[in-house]
C-alpha cells in the first residue's frame, strides 16, 4: 500500500484492515515522502500491531509504482493485494478473497467487485466508479480503450504468478499505471476469473488530488504520451493490428481529458505523431479531427469547436457509461 499523506483517510483504511475477519496477513505500507503527521500515524499503528510494517521508499523515482515494486520485493505472502491508502475495505474482504483463490489453484488471480466509500459509508450499488463485473466480451479491448474492466484493487494475485510472468509496475508512468499493470497480466496469459462475491472494496470518490484528477495537469503530458506508446507496443507486439481501433479510443480518452484544460497544441501534435507511428489510418483521422477543431475555433467558442469533430466518440463514451451501470445492475 503506497502512502502519501491523506492522514485522516489513511486512518480509515488502516482501521478497516484491522477490522477484517481474516487475520493471517501482513501490511506493507510504503511511504512515498509523507509529512511528519502521516509518519507518526503509521508508526503508531506499526507499534500497535506487528503485522503492519512501515517502509520508506529508498529509491527513485517518487510515485506509487516504485512503492508497489518495493512492496512486491519485500512481500512474504503467498497472495498479494494492492490497496490504496485513502480507501476502505469491508470486514469480509480479505477472507472472501483468500477463500476464493485457495479454491482455484489453477488461477493466477481473481477479480472481485468494488463499491464506493462516500462520506463515511460503504455503498455496494452500481455506479460508473465500480469495477470487477464480467460485462465485456474482450477485456483486452476494454483496457486498450481505457474502459477498464477492473482495477488493481479489485484483485488478489498469486505472488508466484507475478514473479513467473515478470510483472512489475512501470515507474515511469504518472497515470494509467493500473491499466498498464493489468494489461501486462492479460498479455502474459495469466489465468483469471471474475468472482460473484459481494463488493468488498470501497473506492473513495471524494478524495482530492488523486491520480485520476491529475491526468489533466501539465506534469502528466509526457507521461500520457509515454503511456500511449507503451500500450501500442505491448498490444501490437502480441496481436498486430487487431486492437488498433480500441487503442485509438484509448488515445481519444487521453485527448479529451487533456483538452479540458484548453487546446494544447503541442500535446495534440505529439499525440498525433504517436498514433501515426503505430497506425497510419487512425493517426490520419486524429490529425483531421484536430485540424477541424482549429478551423472551427475561428468561428465558434473552443468547447463546441473541440467537441464537434469528435462527437462520434463522445456519444459512444456517454452511452458506454450508461451501459456499464445497466450491466452491473443486471449482475448485482
Amino acid at each position: 500500500m503506497p502512502v502519501f499523506n491523506h492522514t485522516e483517510e489513511l486512518k480509515v483504511m488502516l482501521d478497516s484492515i484491522l477490522e477484517n475477519t481474516y487475520q493471517d496477513w501482513e501490511l506493507l505500507a510504503i511511504d512515498d515522502g509523507s509529512g511528519k503527521e502521516t509518519i507518526n500515524v503509521l508508526q503508531r499503528y506499526e507499534e500497535q500491531d506487528g503485522r503492519i510494517h512501515l517502509i520508506q521508499r529508498d529509491r527513485l523515482p517518487k510515485g506509487a509504482p516504485t512503492c508497489r515494486n518495493i512492496g512486491m520485493d519485500r512481500a512474504k505472502g503467498e497472495f498479494l493485494i494492492f490497496f490504496d491508502s485513502d480507501d476502505y475495505i469491508a470486514p469480509y474482504c480479505l477472507e472472501q478473497r483468500v477463500r476464493e483463490i485457495k479454491a482455484h489453484p489453477e488461477l493466477d488471480f481473481i477479480v472481485f467487485r468494488n463499491g464506493t466509500y462516500i462520506e463515511g459509508t460503504f455503498h455496494k450499488h452500481a455506479s460508473k466508479c465500480n469495477f470487477g463485473y464480467p460485462i465485456y466480451q474482450d477485456d483486452i479491448a476494454a483496457f486498450c480503450a481505457r474502459t477498464l474492466p477492473f482495477v488493481v484493487v479489485n484483485n488478489i494475485y498469486r505472488h508466484a504468478s507475478l514473479i513467473k510472468s515478470h510483472i512489475t509496475w512501470d515507474s515511469n508512468l504518472l497515470s494509467l499505471q493500473d491499466a498498464q499493470f493489468n494489461l501486462e497480466c492479460l498479455v502474459s496469459n495469466m489465468k483469471y476469473k471474475y468472482s460473484s462475491c459481494p463488493p468488498d472494496y470501497g473506492y473513495r470518490i471524494e478524495t482530492q488530488g488523486s491520480i485520476s484528477k491529475k491526468i489533466m495537469s501539465q506534469e502528466h503530458f509526457n507521461s500520457n504520451i509515454y503511456a500511449t506508446e507503451c500500450f501500442y507496443k505491448l498490444i501490437q507486439n502480441k496481436f498486430g493490428t487487431k486492437y488498433d481501433h480500441s487503442l485509438y479510443r484509448g488515445a481519444m480518452f487521453i485527448y479529451v481529458k487533456i483538452s479540458r484544460t484548453g487546446f494544447q497544441t503541442a500535446f495534440n501534435k505529439r499525440l498525433a505523431n504517436t498514433i501515426s507511428l503505430f497506425s497510419k489510418f487512425w493517426g490520419s483521422l486524429f490529425r483531421f479531427q484536430i485540424f477541424l477543431t482549429h478551423i472551427f475555433s475561428k468561428i465558434m467558442p473552443l468547447t463546441p469547436a473541440r467537441r464537434i469533430p469528435i462527437l462520434n466518440y463522445l456519444i459512444w463514451y456517454r452511452n458506454w457509461e450508461k451501459w456499464v451501470v445497466h450491466k452491473q445492475k443486471e449482475l448485482s
